[in-house]
């Protein structure tokens, strides 16, 4: 009976291992696989790295049920919450006096020196 082999790679640190996790996670969205924790260990095993298995549980529970297009692309979900509160805060603003614009200041312009830079840019 043949014996398993013991995998003797060593366990990546923390910060390869996030961006282990992280890039898996972006193949299996772009492969339309769902993000599971067994295969974004299939996919860091085939790039032949070696990540504790908590780092893939840990990125298969944040990404469950979120849509990482949108993730991708800045849109937390956040959307119709930020427009409701913007909404509600429109009339407020109406009832409220506008601001005077602020005058500007216009700065003297100082002369430009020269400065020596060694011959740098000769």
């Amino acid at each position: 009976m043949a014996r398993a082999q013991k995998d003797t790679r060593p366990i990546a640190d923390q910060a390869t291992s996030e961006a282990a996790c992280t890039y898996a996670a972006l193949i299996l969205y772009e492969d339309n696989q769902e993000i599971v924790a067994s295969k974004l260990a299939s996919v860091i095993k085939a790039a032949n790295l070696r990540v504790e298995p908590i780092w893939t549980k840990v990125f298969e529970k944040a990404l469950k049920g979120k849509k990482v297009g949108d993730l991708l692309h800045g849109n937390t979900g956040n959307a119709p919450a930020a427009q409701s509160a913007a909404q509600t805060s429109a009339p407020a603003a109406q009832q409220t006096k506008a601001p005077e614009p602020a005058k500007e200041v216009k700065k003297a312009e100082e002369p430009e020196e020269d400065v020596d830079m060694g011959g740098l840019f000769d």
